[in-house]
């Protein structure tokens, strides 16, 4: 089962429908912040339903961001911006990595706001498609994770976002009450681990 850590790597957006790839790029360069709630699925190669979740999310550039997942499990992943902790609230286990080892050349990295998107994306003019318009982003270099981003767009809003792997397998985030560019509370963006909890990886 894929791992909730890789469902972190999102390109978020609010784009005008019609927008050209010059555009995109220009939006990513003026993203701040976000904020929203979520729904996740993951998808096998036959469509199939194999893992959901929901919660709330924030970010904040350069390389700040926290995923709350609320169901069907707890786990907390925050991005402070030197490390990447997640905290499996269950099974009372923190794993942490340096920030850039944990970003590399991943979607990860323009979240963040480390990359421009132009240098790690050829952005595709948008399509329409059950009422949405989509844009799909492909990476101009082999990723292991995925092969393809799709965002799409209903009026001027973000509504979802789908990764699809080499194995055909999709993860397709849908969010609601999306906000770009809100002021946010740093503390959501810090993390201490709470006490009793085994911390593995590099905390120093």
């Amino acid at each position: 089962m894929r791992s909730v850590f890789v469902l972190v790597l999102v390109l978020l957006a609010a784009l005008p429908v019609g927008a050209t790839p010059a555009q995109v790029q220009r939006y990513f360069r003026d993203l701040r912040s976000l904020q929203a709630e979520f729904t996740q699925r993951v998808y096998d190669e036959k469509a199939r339903v194999v893992q959901s979740a929901s919660g709330q999310m924030w970010m904040q550039k350069p390389g700040k961001f926290r995923w709350n997942y609320q169901a069907p499990a707890k786990q907390i992943i925050v991005a402070d911006g030197e490390r990447l902790w997640s905290y499996d609230v269950d099974l009372a286990q923190i794993t942490v990595r340096k920030l850039d080892k944990a970003l590399g050349s991943t979607p990860l990295a323009l979240l963040s706001g480390a990359a421009p998107i132009e240098d790690s994306f050829t952005v595709d003019n948008a399509r329409g498609e059950d009422g949405l318009t989509w844009y799909d982003l492909t990476p101009k270099q082999p990723q292991p994770e995925f092969r393809l981003l799709r965002v799409a767009f209903k009026g001027e809003l973000l509504v979802a976002l789908e990764l699809e792997d080499g194995f055909g397998q999709r993860t397709r985030l849908d969010f609601q009450k999306l906000e770009r560019n809100p002021e946010l509370d740093a503390d959501l963006l810090k993390f201490a681990p709470p006490a009793g909890v085994d911390v593995v990886g590099d905390s120093g």
